[in-house]
C-alpha cells in the first residue's frame, strides 16, 4: 500500500530493510594491524597535558611545607672564678732600681808631723764588736770601731820634746825680759823701742812655744770621725812625714745607696723624699732611708742621673759595695683599679675583660690600661667599684652567655 509505505512507520522500516540487505564487510588484515595516526589536535592535547603535568610537580616541589620548630638546645653554663673590684684608696706609684750601698764617709787619715811610728794606741774601754768582747788596755786591731777623737797611734817624741823645751826656755827668757823692760819703762829709764822690742820677742816665743806644744801633742793620731778603722797604711817604725796616711777610717753608720735614675724618671724626685731600700736577706728584707742627694748633671752616655739615699745602719748589716734594690716613688695615686694581669685579653685594638652581670650572664668591658707591678695591672678606663671580674674562664665565654660562679674571691 503507497500510503503505508509514505508514512513514518513505513519510512523507518524500508530505511531497516535496507540496512539489512546489505553486505557486511570484514575488515581485512592490514587494517586491522595498523594503529590510527593521531591527528594535529591530538597532539595538541597530549602537550598540553604533559605540560601541566610538569607544571605540577614543580609547584609541588617549591610548595612552602610548614616544618616543625627544632628543639630548643640549652647550652650549659661555663663555670668561671669572679673577683670583685675594688679601688684602693691611696697606691704610690714606684718603680725599682739597681742601686749599690757605699760608706758615708771614707777618711784617709795622716800624719801631720815628721816622726817615726812609735805603736798603735790601746782601746779605751772594753768593746764588745759581732758578738765578741775586745778587752780593753789591748791594741787596736784593724777592723774595729772607733770614736771621733780615740788615739789610734803615737808617734815618735824625742826630737819634738826637745825643741818644745827650746821654746819653752826661750819663751820664759823673753816674759822676764819684758816684765824687767816695763818696770824701767814705768820709771822712764827704758825707751818705748826697747819697750815694743821686748814685748816682739815675748810675742814671738811664745808663738814658737804654741807650735811646739801642738807638733808634740800631734804625735799622737787620733780618729777624726767615728766609724770603723779598717787599715792601718804604715807598720809601726816606718817614718813618717807630714801628709802620709797612716790609717783609713770608714764610716758605715749611716750608708749610701747610690742609684743611676732614667731621665724619664728623675723629674719625679725631690730632696728629703723616703726610699725603701730592700735586701737579699730574710732577716732583714727592707730599710727605709731619704734622698739626700741629686746630680745636677745627667750621664751623658747612659742619659741617667745620679742620686745618694742616706739610710741609717745601726747595726752595720749594710755593707760597702752591698747589690740591693732601691724602690722610689713617682707619685701617690688615688682610687686605683688593679686587677690580676691574666683576667686581660689582649685584643688587636686594645684589651677587654669579662664581668657578671646580676642575671649570672658574662659581659664585655673593653678597657683601658695602666702601669703594671708584679702579676696586677692598673685599669684606667672600663671597670668600677663593684664589679664581678672574671679571673678564670674568661676564654670560654662570650657577650650573652651563662655561666656558674664556682669561686669568688
Amino acid at each position: 500500500m503507497t500510503a503505508d509505505a509514505g508514512g513514518p512507520s513505513g519510512g523507518v522500516m524500508t530505511a531497516e530493510r535496507n540496512v539489512r540487505t546489505q553486505p557486511m564487510i570484514a575488515p581485512s588484515k592490514q587494517q586491522l594491524a595498523a594503529p590510527a595516526r593521531p591527528t594535529v589536535r591530538g597532539r595538541l592535547i597530549a602537550l598540553a597535558l604533559l605540560v601541566v603535568a610538569a607544571t605540577l610537580v614543580v609547584a609541588a616541589a617549591t610548595w612552602p611545607v610548614d616544618k616543625p620548630p627544632d628543639p630548643e638546645v640549652k647550652v650549659p653554663p661555663v663555670n668561671v672564678t669572679v673577683q670583685t673590684v675594688a679601688a684602693i684608696p691611696e697606691m704610690p706609684d714606684t718603680f725599682d732600681l739597681t742601686a749599690v750601698v757605699s760608706p758615708d764617709c771614707v777618711v784617709r787619715v795622716a800624719a801631720e808631723v815628721p816622726a817615726r811610728i812609735e805603736k798603735r794606741a790601746d782601746r779605751p774601754a772594753d768593746i764588745r764588736w759581732r758578738g765578741m768582747l775586745l778587752p780593753e788596755d789591748q791594741p787596736l786591731e784593724e777592723g774595729e770601731p772607733v770614736a771621733a777623737g780615740q788615739p789610734i797611734l803615737y808617734l815618735n817624741r824625742a826630737l819634738l820634746e826637745a825643741r818644745y823645751e827650746q821654746a819653752r826656755a826661750q819663751h820664759e827668757f823673753d816674759e822676764i825680759e819684758f816684765n824687767r823692760l816695763a818696770g824701767l819703762y814705768t820709771n822712764a829709764t827704758a825707751s818705748k823701742t826697747e819697750m815694743d822690742n821686748a814685748r816682739t820677742r815675748r810675742d814671738v816665743s811664745k808663738a814658737l812655744l804654741d807650735a811646739a806644744s801642738e807638733e808634740l801633742e800631734r804625735t799622737t793620731v787620733r780618729a777624726p770621725i767615728n766609724g770603723i778603722l779598717n787599715r792601718f797604711t804604715v807598720e809601726v817604725g816606718e817614718y813618717a812625714s807630714p801628709g802620709d796616711c797612716v790609717a783609713e777610717i770608714v764610716n758605715i753608720n749611716p750608708v749610701k745607696v747610690t742609684a743611676d735614675v732614667p731621665e724619664q724618671d728623675i723629674h719625679y724626685l725631690q730632696l728629703g723624699e723616703s726610699a725603701h731600700i730592700f735586701l737579699f736577706s730574710p732577716d732583714k728584707p727592707e730599710v727605709a732611708g731619704q734622698i739626700t742627694y741629686i746630680s745636677e748633671l745627667a750621664d751623658a752616655g747612659t742619659r741617667t742621673t745620679r742620686i745618694e739615699v742616706t739610710v741609717p745602719n745601726p747595726d752595720y748589716s749594710l755593707r760597702s759595695g752591698q747589690i740591693v734594690k732601691l724602690r722610689l716613688t713617682r707619685q701617690v695615686l688615688h682610687r686605683v683599679i688593679m686587677i690580676p694581669l691574666d683576667s686581660v685579653i689582649p685584643l688587636e685594638n686594645g684589651h677587654e675583660v669579662y664581668v657578671v652581670d646580676s642575671q649570672n650572664q658574662a659581659q664585655r668591658r673593653n678597657v683601658r690600661l695602666g702601669f703594671i707591678r708584679g702579676r696586677s695591672v692598673q685599669v684606667l678606663d672600663g671597670l668600677a667599684d663593684g664589679d664581678r671580674l672574671i679571673v678564670a674562664g674568661q676564654r670560654y665565654v662570650s657577650a650573652g652567655q651563662a655561666v656558674a660562679v664556682v669561686e669568688e674571691r
